[in-house]
């Protein structure tokens, strides 16, 4: 699992499943390492969509029919169907990326700014410029535009910094000096009841052959024609220690930290915790710290040569990624920054595949138990704990977690990913969803049709 990433590709095709099968599998995450032939090594080249140096135009298609899942979501679920024009120059110190999203409806467009022109919505997915840099023992890049950023170490959702919400306006610092990294990143979210909100990010890691280990923070500050925080621009500074738990400076603090363990070849256990509050202020009130976390474990070869199997276990307690103010709530245009599921939260999932007819057909199989609370992020921060006066109730009774009444949701997805040409891939599954709340419970059933394409243009130069 890579702890810093800024996608500069169609993410949408998943094609980091090989790569994180190959580490793994070989126990190691040295990225100069050759691995031998295998499946999955010809399933990543086969799916990665690569740009010479140079210009590079083409258009990714994406189709696929609706579903109602709540804990199972794929990569390609993350942008609607329609069109993605993309254009990419490379050389060896200077990328530029744009891509742009058109569909002919506007329910299919929910994560980007909508601007319907003759029944054809479109926005702007990605586009930026960033310069790079590399030596024998240090490299470096800046990047200044709209881009994804994950910072985590889970296979489902990090709790950090995960690609599930839209691609951030960004300004990014990343680093790599050795075993050791770091980024730094100042985004401009969307503006909340006409208050200006910015993200700032800074994160530490450093990487052997067999474990990665990542801590970081981040700030999220707002406030009505609020400018850039200079002193959050400073990324020597430990920010969140200061603002954990403020509730007068007009923003949300967090502390992160994650770990990856390749002990063995063909073994990965993984873990990450999130820390939103501490509760500094009041004894015996241990539900005012807000946290979360998540482990996982990940076996690969097993029964199969080509067997990904990975169980993750997470948990989320309620008004994590949330603050007294409703502004700095932990989201970009209404989709999580963190883990997709917000908080309120218990999860289960278990993921399997492997391959066939050399890495054409991938079976999938994914199930997920969910106890869904009833604060999630749509419920707006409250203090049941102190009355009017801000008086500390010391005989408060907090909620069980996740909060009741609890919704359960246990689904499956079943099915396979079929290569049906060099650059197209159909996946068919059938999904099963029993949902439980109380003493009624609702079954569905389906199937489920996803389908990708990418056209490389021929006037490529």
């Amino acid at each position: 699992m890579v702890a810093h990433v800024c996608h500069g590709q169609f993410f949408y095709i998943d094609d980091q499943e090989s790569k994180y099968w190959l580490q793994t599998n070989f126990s190691s995450f040295n990225k100069s390492d050759i691995f031998p032939s295998n499946k999955w090594l010809t399933y990543g080249i086969n799916k990665n969509i690569r740009q010479k140096e140079g210009h590079s135009f083409g258009a990714f298609i994406h189709l696929k029919n609706q579903n109602n899942l709540k804990g199972i979501i794929q990569k390609s679920d993350y942008i609607g169907n329609g069109l993605l024009s993309a254009y990419r120059y490379t050389s060896p110190h200077i990328e530029i990326m744009n891509t742009m999203f058109f569909t002919d409806d506007v329910n299919n467009a929910e994560r980007g700014f909508v601007r319907t022109i003759k029944n054809v919505t479109m926005y702007t997915n990605q586009a930026y410029l960033k310069v790079n840099n590399q030596s024998d023992k240090f490299n470096y890049s800046l990047k200044i535009g709209r881009d994804f950023i994950t910072v985590g170490h889970s296979f489902n959702s990090n709790l950090f910094i995960s690609d599930f919400s839209r691609p951030f306006d960004q300004f990014t610092l990343h680093a790599e000096l050795g075993k050791l990294n770091a980024l730094f990143s100042v985004i401009e979210l969307d503006t909340i009841m006409d208050h200006n909100r910015y993200l700032y990010i800074h994160s530490f890691g450093y990487k052997s052959k067999k474990l990665s280990i990542t801590v970081g923070e981040s700030v999220l500050a707002s406030g009505v024609s609020k400018p850039i925080n200079i002193q959050f621009l400073n990324p020597f500074s430990f920010w969140a220690w200061e603002n954990l738990g403020s509730t007068t400076k007009g923003l949300n603090a967090f502390l992160y930290a994650g770990i990856t363990w390749l002990p063995i070849n063909g073994l990965r256990i993984y873990g990450e915790t999130i820390i939103d509050d501490i509760n500094f202020h009041q004894d015996d009130a241990f539900y005012l710290n807000r946290f979360g976390y998540l482990i996982g474990v990940q076996r690969t070869g097993f029964p199969f040569e080509s067997s990904n199997l990975w169980i993750e276990y997470s948990n989320v307690l309620h008004q994590v990624y949330q603050s007294y103010h409703p502004t700095h709530i932990y989201t970009h245009r209404g989709f999580p920054i963190g883990h997709f599921l917000g908080n309120d939260f218990i999860n289960i999932k278990i993921h399997y595949s492997q391959l066939m007819q050399f890495g054409k057909i991938k079976p999938i199989i994914d199930i997920s138990y969910l106890m869904d609370g009833a604060n999630g992020l749509e419920t707006r921060f409250d203090n049941p704990w102190e009355t009017e006066e801000g008086e500390f109730l010391k005989d408060y009774i907090p909620p069980t977690h996740p909060s009741p009444p609890v919704t359960t949701w246990i689904e499956s997805e079943v099915g396979a990913e079929i290569k049906i040409g060099i650059a197209a891939y159909l996946t068919i599954t059938a999904h099963y969803q029993l949902k439980s709340m109380e003493k009624a419970s609702v079954t569905d059933m389906g199937i489920g049709i996803r389908f990708w394409s990418y056209f490389q243009l021929p006037f490529n130069k």
